[in-house]
């Protein structure tokens, strides 16, 4: 039972229901119906593509350079017709005349990563894909380059429901280690191979998602890949699929025991397959070290390092162990056979079933980043969202549990404020842009990084100030389970918080994803009169929150009310102590609380949650 504190509105306000809308906020659109929601969907339940991979990779790897064949089977699962088609070729950004240079020689503050190292390619250290053929069904087709994309006309429309087969031949060279991608690394990793393929682009509700790589983040259909390497027998590979002929290939994979017959002509064929996946990465080294382990619910762990980096190797196995059992209890079980943590490319980057990480770390910081790579393949891998677009959706929900588990096994409680904090300075900087910027059009890499990373956590940690955390943690298991291997979009975890916690959140998300507006409340005034005291609380900044209010009487007690915002139509579950004010109208800039009993301290929100941003008119 709430516990009864007589508070009433001054008579200026007016009931919720008889509220104006906020007219200027966009209507929001679902990626599924209620009904398409009521179940863990398979891949492509959601009228999206389906797509299945067959590819013959031959490496040149003296050369860095490959030739390869790749077979895609297309199913429309969409409710359009398609009249053409849209492939990314990713290392075409390798190139000094590329979109991916030319924004980097104007962005404020480059990426350390890519500037200058781009503009000093030699003609050998480019990267490119040359498309040489391209049949639908056997019929070739006509195509176009621009940069990093591909347009097709097909020779036939695909009606809903409608299959094709395209067939590809093409040439490709990997570029000197850049971004994410590329061959011969500051740490001597030979191929780090992400975003290696002519890859079909994403069709959803919204049409083609023809995004040229500038430098930011992926969306594609999920599907099937099998893909076949041949290269030379010195290499060690670790890849995103399940090796299918570990007997034939060795090097720590085949079964104990096996004997694994010589290479021929000094080359071998690797051959991977991956399910329910958007995605195919792959490293390969002369100098890895394999490591095969048991994980939890039968997920294999496979760690691939050189030598020098075997001192912060030594714990992952374990390390991996606690990662797949936390986020399978926090958010759902991980989805796939194998997991794989390899020495690679620039930095931490993540694909399905494999994370590439820069090996010379010290142990805690490849903890931290070890957790933040694999805890991606919940809201990068399983959760295939829109990251072009919603980077906040994939790495700030990443770093919500990453932050989750850290505190964890610090043995520190769970604590998100300080990404809270992170948003409240980021809103307070001149050109500061929504968190729902698209990913290449920040202004600049630190407003993409602070927007993206601190965003998502930070609306995750205000849902659960708002709701409260068990609701939030509740609705966070349930979109997860909802829309597993599909593509939410951000109406999709508005939608399922809403019918977890019964209350409304259009005003959050519009305010929170796409504006800037900045949160500041006031203790306006406190008095009492006759055994009474009167607060008057003060809306100071544009943005409108619920509150959380501690009130401490004349005796040292203490009392905890809510007050909710009218939009939400209901309010948050509370212990029994605490109160439920009226509901405070956006439209009025003040609101009167009157308390029996003598009022000596008046505190808003005293757990230092919210997105305030000026704590000196907190407390009265």
């Amino acid at each position: 039972m709430t516990r009864t504190l007589r508070l009433t509105l001054a008579a200026a306000l007016v009931l919720p229901l008889a509220l104006p809308a906020v007219a200027q906020r966009p209507q929001r659109t679902s990626s599924r119906t209620a009904t398409a929601r009521t179940a863990a969907p398979t891949v492509a339940s959601d009228g999206t593509l389906r797509v299945a991979y067959d590819m013959d990779i031959r490496m040149d790897a003296p050369q860095t350079t490959f030739s390869g064949t790749q077979r895609l089977t297309l199913t429309n699962d969409s409710p359009d017709t398609l009249r053409h088609v849209f492939y990314h070729l990713y290392f075409n950004a390798f190139d000094q005349r590329s979109q991916m240079a030319e924004r980097n020689r104007h962005l404020p503050d480059p990426d350390r990563r890519v500037v200058p190292k781009i503009f000093n390619y030699t003609p050998e250290q480019t990267g490119y894909h040359r498309v040489q053929r391209l049949t639908q069904n056997g019929t070739p087709l006509t195509f176009e380059v621009y940069d990093t994309m591909l347009k097709a006309t097909l020779a036939r429309p695909i009606p809903p429901g409608g299959t094709a087969t395209f067939d590809m031949a093409f040439n490709s060279r990997v570029p000197l280690q850049t971004r994410r991608s590329g061959a011969n690394s500051a740490e001597g990793i030979d191929f780090s191979m992400t975003q290696w393929y002519p890859k079909l682009a994403m069709y959803d509700a919204r049409g083609w998602h023809a995004d040229p790589y500038i430098g930011r983040e992926f969306y594609a259909p999920f599907g099937t890949f099998n893909v076949n390497i041949t290269i030379p027998d010195a290499y060690t590979l670790g890849a995103s699929g399940v090796l299918q002929n570990p007997n034939e290939i060795g090097k720590g994979y085949e079964s104990r025991g096996a004997r694994v017959a010589p290479a021929t002509n000094g080359m071998r064929t690797w051959r991977f397959r991956a399910e329910n996946v958007h995605d195919f990465a792959w490293v390969a080294d002369r100098d890895y070290i394999h490591e095969a382990h048991d994980g939890p619910g039968g997920v294999k762990v496979h760690l691939l390092y050189q030598p020098d980096a075997a001192p912060g190797y030594a714990s992952q196995a374990e390390l991996m162990r606690n990662i797949l059992s936390y986020f399978g209890e926090r958010v759902g079980p991980y989805a796939w056979p194998q997991m794989t943590v390899a020495q690679g490319g620039d930095g931490g980057m993540e694909y399905p079933m494999i994370t590439l990480i820069t090996g010379g770390r010290q142990a805690g910081q490849l903890r931290g980043v070890t957790i933040h790579e694999t805890a991606h393949m919940w809201f990068y891998g399983m959760l295939g969202s829109n990251e072009s677009d919603y980077a906040w959706m994939d790495e700030g929900f990443t770093e919500f549990i990453t932050t989750a588990l850290e505190n964890r096994l610090d043995g520190k409680p769970e604590d998100h404020r300080a990404a809270t904090q992170a948003i409240v300075q980021y809103l307070g900087m001149p050109g500061a842009v929504p968190i729902s910027t698209p990913s290449d059009h920040f202004p600049t890499n630190r407003f993409y990084s602070v927007a993206s990373y601190m965003g998502g956590e930070m609306i995750l940690e205000q849902l659960g100030l708002v709701l409260g955390d068990d609701v939030r943690d509740r609705g966070l298991h349930r979109y997860f389970r909802e829309f597993r291997l599909g593509h939410p979009q951000p109406a999709d975890i508005e939608r399922v918080m809403e019918e977890e916690s019964g209350v409304q959140l259009d005003w959050f998300f519009w305010q929170l994803t796409q504006t800037t507006r900045r949160m500041d409340y006031a203790v306006d005034s406190v008095g009492t009169t006759n055994s009474q005291s009167t607060v008057r609380l003060k809306r100071v900044g544009d943005l409108f929150f619920p509150l959380d209010v501690r009130v401490t009487m004349a005796d040292g007690s203490t009392r905890m009310v809510t007050i909710p915002t009218g939009e939400m139509f209901g309010a948050k579950a509370v212990p029994a102590s605490w109160t439920v004010a009226p509901a405070w109208g956006w439209p009025h800039p003040t609101y009167t609380l009157n308390v029996p009993g003598t009022v000596t301290k008046v505190e808003i929100d005293p757990d230092g949650r919210s997105l305030d941003y000026d704590r000196s008119n907190n407390v009265r």
